[in-house]
């Protein structure tokens, strides 16, 4: 039995966590008793209460009243639906399935968040840069095990978003605290990420779990962000002669997700040569952005490909073109 799925202690058989259930506390005005065995205990928690870690074989979700994994409880059973519960939702669960613990009340998310994609990749076994995610309630005061988790300067970007777009590089606590205080991101979900020193990012354009187009991008003004959009130049480099551990890793990327087509973005450490998975993006731009018609042209043959050995136009289980606006990109 693998480590991550070791079996219930026999003491917790019993626990049950519910996340939003102030419905069934006795404190709430409106509350509705639980009917449960003698022996069961209750633990209550709000989803600003949890706290996830990525690191490379080592990936956890915590409660951060008591610290404890939401593993050790034999139950998790989601009660509402408050925001940020539905971005966080597909995490969560791929994480307990991940360690055979059922969760109740999960409705499904069809849009995947970056936490999502780099939780299922590190699951994996691929490399994704460390990674925090906190609430609103307890990033604010974590600059200091978060610089020391994970060095300086580190990333601090929107769960969301994309195209570079609210991505910014922390170089102390006082970056940090004016994106966090500024009133401007108070309704922003951050991830805090390892910043890995690099000579560019590379976009894969993978079809059908071949790569057809590798761009690499990189900044022509010293920021950080490479992306086209953000003013980043980019090259076309050639498949044949791609890094084939980096090709390995792109399209696993994509066939982790489901996804037919995908745009994944990976970088390599400058240092020690290592590659890291950023993101895999499901809808791409491909009539638009940087060598357009390469990558329509790509895509056309892909699609020839598709028809002509009779495949129907949707296949089960992948993810399809319009999945949500959240998803798109410009390169």
């Amino acid at each position: 039995m693998r480590s991550d799925q070791q079996p219930i202690p026999q003491h917790l058989y019993h626990d049950l966590l519910i996340i939003n259930g102030d419905a069934f506390q006795i404190s709430h005005s409106g509350s509705v008793c639980l009917d449960l065995e003698d022996d069961t205990r209750v633990f209550f928690r709000d989803i600003s209460d949890l706290e996830f870690t990525i690191d490379q074989g080592d990936i956890s979700v915590r409660e951060t009243i008591e610290g404890r994994d939401l593993a050790d409880y034999a139950l998790v059973q989601i009660a509402s639906y408050p925001r940020p519960t539905a971005t966080l939702l597909n995490s969560i669960t791929a994480y307990l399935e991940h360690r055979n613990r059922p969760l109740v009340n999960a409705a499904p998310i069809s849009a995947p968040t970056k936490l999502f994609q780099l939780l299922k990749f590190s699951q994996n076994g691929l490399a994704v840069p460390a990674t925090r995610y906190m609430s609103r309630k307890l990033i604010g005061t974590s600059f200091g095990r978060l610089a020391d988790d994970l060095g300086l300067p580190f990333v601090m970007k929107a769960m969301n978003a994309s195209g570079g777009r609210l991505n910014f590089l922390i170089e102390s606590e006082v970056d940090f605290l004016h994106y966090i205080h500024d009133p401007l991101y108070s309704g922003v979900a951050f991830l805090v990420q390892q910043f890995v020193p690099n000579n560019g990012t590379f976009r894969l354009l993978i079809l059908n779990g071949q790569a057809a187009i590798i761009m690499h991008r990189c900044s022509t003004t010293g920021s950080h962000l490479t992306n086209t959009e953000q003013g980043g130049h980019a090259t076309l480099f050639d498949v044949d002669t791609f890094d084939r551990d980096a090709l390995r890793m792109a399209t696993r990327a994509a066939d982790i997700l489901g996804c037919d087509v995908a745009g994944v973005n990976i970088v390599q450490d400058r240092h020690n040569g290592q590659w890291y998975l950023l993101e895999a993006n499901p809808n791409p731009a491909i009539g638009t952005g940087a060598f357009a018609d390469e990558k329509r042209r790509a895509y056309s043959a892909y699609l020839r490909a598709k028809l002509a050995a009779g495949h129907p136009r949707s296949t089960p289980g992948r993810h399809h073109r319009a999945v949500s606006s959240d998803q798109t990109d410009h390169a």
